[in-house]
């Protein structure tokens, strides 16, 4: 069992914090973890708590599972799937493709309104930390945060710095440039529970290719599957009924998953999210960090967010000030924000060029114990190299062209503009080069109907290569 949550009421907190954290999600629960492991005083607050009910990120890559237990935050935590990486299955006939954690690392999954509740738990039973909920906060300047309830007066908390973990939009905490532009959407993800269901392979998780967006596919506990559906841009989320979802994607699920699937669609409402992009940024002003999906998002895929906003929370309260905090999570982070875009693009596009773009992934991924290991390296943050991604992307390029050489014209020149890709992991000056990265992680071309692809038959090859 995890601590008895202790949350304070408003009134019961006192004049000052060394540190007040806006938001306690996954980010800010753990930032206020690490800052009070380093002797800060912190008010963790969370304006809405039943936020936590909403369909949202789950997986925890091994990295994210080192910084939760390394600060408490993981012990008791019974109700979750230990994850050892995923399987691909590229409904091509050839078997779907096992990526392990290198070195025999595990991360987890766990429902996410499970996981919140029990950080919340841990974080408010730490010593230096007071939890109160149930109140709105506003940044008033570096030093101050307006706290405020209805039908009560508002209270001033001083404070030496404040760590926005409110989420991507973090209404009504500050005005900041960095949440107000430059956030585009990209698709929807339609989230559905499937229970008395297998999946092909135990402690993995699944990614299905072929319908008109991949699907990702985990357990969450014992009993329940997550399957998340990613619906293109182009399809408007009227379309996406339950009906719609089952003659869209079924095919290409596996037979284990499919009657499962029917009876969810059946009994079950569909939970929806958007998919979004925007270019992570870690500063607000001097002496406002921010953290978590508050510093940036990019398409859940690659399941990187809860993990990324741990490293955010560590490296905050690893750092001597906020600019090297900002400075080093900006080195950080871009590659995993480049893999996560290259990725979704790689795998839900349907031009020619992403055709052999993709067809070139799942062949090194095949043939290629190091590139296997490279990818997983990369995307569980374990390696931030730019020359890890730039090796990894420049093989796929270079064995895709040279598959494409007797091709139309076209397709050259389709595959030409995923050079990109191993170019921009190579930018001097990755903050400038990442605000054009919006172009490439949604391009106008997206909203055309013909990028959505039909459906196909899933092989039923459960070989994993």
């Amino acid at each position: 069992m995890g601590a008895v949550q202790t949350a304070i009421t408003l009134g019961e907190q006192r004049s000052s914090y060394d540190v007040v954290v806006i938001g306690a999600g996954p980010a800010g629960c753990a930032s206020a973890a690490c800052l009070s492991a380093r002797g800060a005083t912190v008010l963790l607050l969370e304006s809405n708590p039943k936020a936590a009910r909403r369909f949202a990120g789950e997986w925890v890559h091994p990295e994210g599972a080192r910084v939760l237990e390394a600060n408490g935050l993981l012990a008791g935590l019974e109700s979750k799937s230990k994850s050892l990486g995923f399987v691909v299955f590229p409904n091509d006939g050839l078997g779907a493709i096992r990526l392990e954690y290198p070195g025999h690392a595990a991360g987890f999954a766990c429902e996410h309104e499970t996981l919140v509740g029990h950080l919340r738990d841990r974080a408010s039973a730490l010593p230096r930390v007071d939890y109160l909920e149930g109140v709105r906060a506003h940044v008033v300047d570096r030093h101050a945060v307006d706290l405020s309830s209805r039908g009560q007066a508002t209270e001033r908390v001083n404070t030496r710095g404040v760590v926005v973990a409110a989420g991507r939009s973090a209404r009504g905490v500050a005005a900041s440039p960095a949440m107000r532009g430059a956030q585009i959407s990209i698709s929807s993800m339609a989230g559905l529970i499937v229970t008395g269901s297998e999946l092909p392979f135990d402690g993995y998780g699944h990614v299905f290719v072929g319908g008109p967006g991949p699907v990702l596919a985990y357990r969450i506990d014992e009993r329940r599957i997550r399957l998340c559906i990613d619906v293109p841009a182009a399809m408007s989320r009227s379309v996406g009924s339950t009906e719609w979802i089952w003659k869209s994607y079924a095919e290409v699920l596996p037979r284990s998953l499919r009657s499962g699937v029917r009876d969810a669609l059946d009994t079950a409402s569909i939970s929806w999210a958007t998919n979004a992009f925007r270019p992570r940024s870690y500063r607000m002003d001097p002496d406002v960090a921010l953290v978590g999906d508050a510093a940036g998002v990019f398409h859940p895929l690659t399941a990187m967010g809860i993990t990324m906003s741990l490293l955010d929370a560590e490296a905050l309260a690893e750092s001597q000030s906020l600019g090297e905090y900002g400075n080093r999570r900006a080195a950080q982070s871009y590659i995993p924000e480049l893999l996560s875009n290259a990725i979704y693009q790689a795998f839900a596009r349907t031009d020619a060029g992403s055709q052999a773009i993709r067809d070139s992934i799942y062949s090194s991924w095949r043939s290629s114990a190091a590139q296997r290991h490279r990818t997983m390296n990369l995307l569980g943050a374990a390696s931030t190299s730019r020359s890890e991604f730039f090796n990894a992307f420049s093989r796929v390029a270079l064995r895709a062209g040279a598959s494409a050489l007797m091709s139309e014209r076209r397709t050259l020149g389709e595959l030409a503009g995923w050079l990109k890709w191993p170019w921009a992991s190579l930018h001097p000056q990755p903050a400038e080069i990442r605000t054009r990265s919006l172009s490439w992680a949604a391009p106008q071309s997206w909203a055309r109907r013909g990028f959505v692809r039909y459906p196909q038959h899933f092989e039923e090859n459960t070989h994993a290569n």
